[in-house]
């Protein structure tokens, strides 16, 4: 269906910008943190916890695009274009959703457990950097399901 497709485009398009953001985000922390490491500024420190947060969501961001377009593992037969048969693509996208399950279940109980300990330098929740598993879950997971349905349609 051409309105999914389309839907499909945007939301990849929405998460490259997001991850550029993030990417140019680490960079501007990392510059703060060794400016302020040069200077001798006390006022800096936050940069690198920051920096830590950051780096944790620009590597789901990227998995789960590196994933969208057949790159995240490198094995021939993970996309729907696959010269592979069916069944190795649905064998290949249960795996992926087991994995993302997985991590879904293990964010979710993270998240459960300690979402709202502050971070000990910026005092933020701690489910700005947790929830990045789940959302990691959830994505490798919609991409699985997806592909499943492609594969059988």
């Amino acid at each position: 269906s051409s309105r999914m497709d389309r839907l499909g485009r945007r939301l990849h398009l929405a998460l490259q910008i997001v991850g550029v953001a993030v990417v140019t985000a680490v960079v501007v922390a990392t510059g703060l943190g060794a400016i302020g490491r040069y200077l001798g500024l006390t006022g800096l420190t936050w940069s690198f916890e920051l920096l830590g947060m950051l780096f944790i969501w620009s590597t789901v961001i990227g998995t789960i695009l590196a994933e969208l377009v057949g790159e995240n593992v490198s094995i021939d037969g993970n996309t729907i274009t696959s010269a592979r048969g069916p069944v190795f693509r649905a064998w290949h996208n249960l795996i992926l959703l087991a994995v993302g399950a997985a991590l879904l279940w293990s964010g979710a109980a993270m998240l459960a457990r300690s979402g709202f300990v502050p971070t000990p330098v910026m005092r933020a929740p701690s489910w700005v950097v947790h929830s990045a598993i789940a959302v990691l879950g959830a994505g490798l997971g919609i991409i699985a399901v997806i592909r499943l349905v492609r594969t059988f349609r």
